[in-house]
């Protein structure tokens, strides 16, 4: 009769469900890893303090509505400038434009207002990434707050 072999194999199902979990474990670790490595990019570092003054600028966005003309905010023809153009009747404007590039925060830029007595301002566009851009224009006239944002595309 021959040896009964039986009793000297042994289970490798430990070693298998031990690798398993071991595996998961790992990759669980690597993905956590890599999350706390990519850079987060919010709308804007203070955007809270920004969202508790969202009822003032509504109020801004319905005034600029309400003008009879409005203001444009473009690229010049040959794409070296912003063109921001005011309207004859808005007197002493005031103001910024924020230049706000989605993708990358550390590109944005803000320009104070000085429109020429036509109304007319040309900001220089040259040295902004090319891509797509938000210029939002945030002035006042005559005691009253406007605003008003443009999709640019710099070429």
């Amino acid at each position: 009769m021959p040896p009964d072999n039986t009793a000297q194999r042994k289970s490798l199902w430990g070693y298998g469900i031990a690798a398993v979990y071991s595996i998961f474990a790992l990759a669980t670790l690597g993905v956590v890893a890599f999350s706390l490595t990519q850079k987060v990019e919010l709308v804007s570092k203070d955007y809270y303090e920004k969202e508790v003054t969202c009822e003032q600028q509504i109020e801004r966005l319905r005034q600029t509505n309400a003008m009879g003309q409005q203001v444009t905010c473009q690229l010049t023809t040959d794409g070296r400038f912003i063109e921001a153009r005011f309207p004859a009747a808005l007197t002493d404007v005031r103001g910024t434009l924020t230049l706000y590039r989605p993708s990358d925060s550390s590109l944005d830029r803000e320009v104070t207002l000085a429109p020429d007595a036509g109304g007319r301002q040309l900001i220089p566009a040259d040295k902004l990434a090319k891509g797509y851009w938000r210029a939002k224009l945030h002035w006042q006239s005559g005691g009253r707050g406007y605003y008003n944002e443009y999709s640019l595309t710099v070429r």
